[in-house]
């Protein structure tokens, strides 16, 4: 790793506790966004601390990260995600998950190809993102975010990059509201809040809406179109 890549890890990472916030949204996701998957291989692509790629494997999955500011393990690979391929055969993975990594990436497409082509066919990619009218004061005081997305561009990215769109969706990482979006309203209310209350969960994670897009690679390719010789 570069100095500068090992102290984003060490200040990103470093201080912070370890909450079971990555448990829950992996068992959420589980339940009800990766029932369809073609198998239970799965790739969490911008690691960081590997969090999800342990909470995932607790579930059961065949679970692995990539990411460039990582320490390697047998199931986490260093990779330079903006330069180089997937060290894995192609139609390997039902799932690929990703949080809060692709704003980070200022061309997606080399990516998202590799991506394709690593999932199996009917395989998911599943994408959070720091909503960017949500979030757009502060997206760049993390001064590794390059390219912020709001809930179309995000959809759109990922259709013009050859997947279905199964869902795509706002998202709120309050686990309360997950089982019971009945009180959406009391996170509106809570967004209204100073910014002298930030400190407070519910009124911070209120604010900092994130999106949600679930896309799949089709299980029978469209083909490709005929050149006609002139």
């Amino acid at each position: 790793m570069t100095a500068a890549t090992d102290s984003y890890l060490e200040l990103r990472y470093g201080a912070l506790p370890r909450t079971e916030y990555p448990a829950r949204l992996a068992a959420h996701l589980d339940a009800r966004a990766l029932a369809s998957s073609p198998n239970r291989r799965l790739l969490d692509l911008g690691c960081g601390n590997a969090d999800y790629v342990e909470r995932f494997a607790a579930l059961g999955w065949e679970s692995e990260g990539v990411d460039r500011a990582v320490r390697p393990s047998a199931r986490v690979h260093r990779v330079d995600l903006t330069r180089d391929p997937l060290p894995f055969p192609a139609a390997h993975f039902g799932v690929v998950f990703t949080k809060s990594f692709l704003e980070h990436v200022a061309d997606p497409t080399p990516l998202l190809a590799e991506v394709h082509r690593v999932l199996a066919p009917g395989g998911l990619l599943v994408a959070l993102v720091p909503d960017w009218d949500a979030q757009w004061r502060h997206f760049y005081d993390d001064w590794t975010h390059v390219r912020p997305y709001t809930l179309r561009g995000l959809r759109d990215c990922l259709a013009c990059h050859g997947f279905e769109i199964v869902r795509a969706e706002t998202f709120l990482q309050l686990p309360f509201l997950w089982e019971r979006p009945w009180l959406r309203p009391i996170a509106a209310a809570a967004r209204l809040a100073p910014s002298a209350l930030d400190a407070w969960k519910l009124v911070r994670f209120s604010k900092e809406r994130m999106l949600l897009c679930v896309g799949r690679r089709p299980a029978v390719e469209p083909p490709e179109p005929s050149k006609e010789i002139p």
